[in-house]
This record gives C-alpha cells, sequence and structure tokens, in this order.
C-alpha cells in the first residue's frame, strides 16, 4: 500500500481567526486540503468563553477532543463537564454544544465530517463579532443556518 500526502500542514502556519475577546480558531485541516471529507480545527476558549449554545447540523458530524483545560458540553438533555483527553462524538441531528464555564482556559479539537466549509461560518462569526460588535439575532441566524446550523431552546 502506498500512501499519499498531498499536504502537510503545519500548526505555526494554519489560518487563525478571532472570534469575540475570548476565542481563537486555527484551521487545520480545510474542506479544500481534504476533497471536503473532513474539517480540523484548534479551538482555544479564554476562561467564561461563551462557545456555542445547543444546536444540531443537518448534513454534518461534529466531533470534540478535549486537549487541555475544561469544557462544558451541552448532550442534548444538559450540560456536562469534559476534561483534557475526553472525547465527544456528534452525529448529524444530535443537539450540543460547548463553552469554557472554568476559570482557566482551555483548547479543544473540532473535526467535522464531511467537511462543509466551516471554516467559512467561522470565518463569519469572527467578522460579525469583530472590534467588540454586538450582531443582531437575524445576523446571527443567517449565518448559522447558512452553514447547516440550527440552535435549539435548552430542555
Amino acid at each position: 500500500m502506498t500512501l499519499l500526502v498531498s499536504t502537510l500542514k503545519r500548526f505555526g502556519d494554519a489560518v487563525k481567526v478571532r472570534i469575540g475577546e475570548t476565542t481563537t480558531t486555527r484551521y487545520i485541516a480545510l474542506a479544500e486540503t481534504t476533497d471536503g471529507r473532513l474539517g480540523l480545527f484548534h479551538h482555544h476558549m479564554l476562561p467564561g468563553a461563551a462557545g456555542a449554545a445547543p444546536h444540531y447540523h443537518t448534513r454534518i458530524s461534529e466531533s470534540f477532543y478535549v486537549i487541555s483545560g475544561e469544557v462544558t458540553v451541552h448532550d442534548g438533555t444538559g450540560w456536562h463537564k469534559a476534561h483534557a483527553g475526553d472525547f465527544l462524538h456528534v452525529p448529524e441531528h444530535a443537539v450540543h454544544g460547548f463553552r469554557n464555564d472554568s476559570d482557566a482556559p482551555a483548547e479543544m479539537l473540532i473535526i467535522f465530517t464531511p467537511a462543509e466549509n466551516r471554516e467559512a461560518y467561522f470565518t463569519g462569526l469572527a467578522e460579525l463579532l469583530a472590534d467588540g460588535n454586538t450582531p443582531s439575532r437575524a445576523e446571527m441566524v443567517a449565518l448559522m443556518e447558512k452553514y447547516d446550523q440550527f440552535e435549539v431552546d435548552e430542555p
């Protein structure tokens, strides 16, 4: 078997976006580099980072691997603590969310399959929140729905 490596991406070379004042995301594997099969992002949240409210996707699954710190994750029934080394897989249509409720930074990898151009969603979110802006609810919903993200009320 021959292993074909089409793209080598170094962490320091990954595109990085700042989402509001509390979060940075690095695009490690983009849809364009994986033929749309998966996206891999490094997500760094400062203490108190809001993250994502409970939501679901219709076309993609999403997985989270906590690298450091503590991330509060929503599993469709409620909020639970996830720690370094914990993994959460969320299939299509399953409600999930995340945030950093702790008093320390947290890092995690987020994996999207298929990729569905999620970097465009995070870039759009960064643009909406740039310079301390507070986007309207309509702007947020339009961005989310454009990229297959649908918020739900917490149970």
